[in-house]
């Protein structure tokens, strides 16, 4: 069983990723949704086999993840606010505004810190809504989330505020009890990334889900 952040399409996209991985070796992977902290706590203490899909950065906090050397997906940090305050809000500004970010996300927690007066909400839609009625200034979220967030409420006053902060490679993490597989998958997405797989799938995944086709199927 792999934890994993609920509530994420980022997340949804990474699960059709690696269960095809898994389907490469054999291995039927069953993803178990929860909070973002939560899923570190259980992947880390070994209550499950992994985690889904994180940033380099966890493997230095959490040393029981041993990392699948190979990204899975990309997380473009973007700073969301509305178009009317565009021109008055800059990168330098927003330690002082308020600030709501996805808890558990360690890329937009990293990128906050220090910052006065933040708002740690449990999904995308809720920071949005929060932003677009005025109760945030600017929501930290990432390329992914944050377009699909945008179009699930329909706002048209929601703008990026430039382009991304920071671009990240995303890995796979395995509980070190699991970690003969590392070696395994690390060269089943080194071929699916060679072949432009992943990169397919993660197109296919979001037009459908921003079209409003469906939710991405593993299938």
């Amino acid at each position: 069983m792999i934890s994993t952040i609920e509530n994420s399409p980022l997340t949804k996209i990474a699960e059709i990723i690696m269960t095809q991985a898994y389907e490469r070796l054999g291995i039927p992977v069953e993803i178990y949704p929860t909070s973002g902290n939560r899923s570190l706590v259980i992947s880390s203490s070994g209550k499950v086999d992994g985690e889904l899909v994180r940033i380099g950065a966890v493997k230095e906090h959490y040393p029981t993840l041993v990392q699948v050397p190979v990204p899975n997906m990309e997380l473009k940090g973007v700073v969301y606010v509305r178009a009317a305050d565009k021109d008055q809000i800059v990168t330098g500004n927003l330690a002082k505004l308020r600030v709501g970010y996805l808890e558990g996300i360690v890329q937009a927690e990293q990128f906050t810190q220090g910052f006065e007066n933040l708002w740690a909400g449990q999904s995308e839609t809720e920071l949005f809504r929060l932003l677009a009625a005025g109760r945030l200034d600017a929501v930290v979220s990432d390329q992914i989330d944050g377009a699909l967030a945008i179009a699930e409420l329909g706002l048209t006053d929601v703008v990026p505020l430039g382009r991304p902060f920071q671009v990240e490679p995303m890995f796979h993490y395995l509980h070190e009890k699991q970690a003969d597989l590392v070696p395994q998958l690390a060269t089943v997405l080194a071929e699916m990334r060679g072949s432009g797989e992943l990169e397919k799938i993660v197109e296919t995944a979001l037009e459908a889900m921003i079209t409003g086709q469906g939710h991405p199927s593993a299938d």
